[in-house]
Formats: C-alpha cells, structure tokens, sequence
C-alpha cells in the first residue's frame, strides 16, 4: 500500500502545481468579437466602438487597448465572489477592464458580474446582469 502512496503523491503534486488559476487564462491579448443584450424572447447587437483593436491583458494587473486610431492604459482585475439568495448560492466570476486615453477623451470601464471560459479557454462570454436583460461582450483570443 506505501508503494502506491508515493506515485499517487507525485501525481497530485504535478497536476496541482501546474495548473493555472482562471485569473492567469486572462493574460494575453484578446478581440471583441460580439456585444448584445440578451432579453427573454430576443437578441439586439450593438457596436461599442472597440471591436476594431485589441485589449492586452498583462501578468501585472496592466491593460491596454491599441487600434490603428486609438491606445487607452489603464488595469483590469478579476476575482471569485458567491450571491445568496436564500437558501440557493451560485458562484461567480467578476472581471473589471478600466482603460482611459485623457487627449482623446475616451474611457472603458467595464464591470462584468461574470464571465465564462469557452473553446478551450480561447474565448470569454462576459456578462452584465440587469433587471430585464443581460448585456453579452464576447472575446476571442488572438495570437
């Protein structure tokens, strides 16, 4: 039985320390590729202006927003929270984008009340809730 119990060891140990908590799948360069408020019965797009560039997302909580006309810096930061409501508790996971150019006036601050990994952590489905809808922004990761 304690010959088994050291590979069985080893094995948690790799598979533990290798993996990534989901705040280090962010970091990278990422395309908004899809924005919409989803209601009950139907789906409006919209444009929010930043579909054209791409936000970097840096190991350092930095973040950057660069098109051919534009760069805003600034941070993002996301984290884990639980909502109760009454005896039911679901996780989510919060992400927040701040980017800010001063001479061209322009900002994004962006909360998402969650956001979820898709196609193999490739792309996000992010999400801000509201009474009657949810409004979607979908990235994709690019090279």
């Amino acid at each position: 039985m304690k010959k088994h119990l050291l590979p069985l060891s080893i094995t948690l140990l790799l598979f533990t320390s290798c993996s990534k908590s989901f705040e280090e799948h962010l970091i990278g360069k990422w395309k908004l590729n899809d924005s919409y408020r989803q209601r009950l019965f139907d789906r409006d797009g919209f444009q929010t202006g930043y579909e054209s560039g791409v936000f970097t997302l840096n190991e350092n909580g930095t973040a950057t927003y660069t098109s051919t006309t534009d760069t805003l810096n600034g941070y993002w930061n996301a984290d884990r929270y639980n909502n109760y409501n009454g005896d039911e508790s679901r996780s989510y996971r919060h992400l927040q984008l701040n980017l800010v150019n001063f001479p061209q006036n322009k900002f994004i601050n962006w909360s998402f009340d969650d956001f979820k990994y898709k196609d193999s952590r490739d792309r996000i489905k992010a999400t801000q809730f509201s009474l009657s809808s949810e409004i979607i922004y979908e990235f994709v990761r690019t090279p």
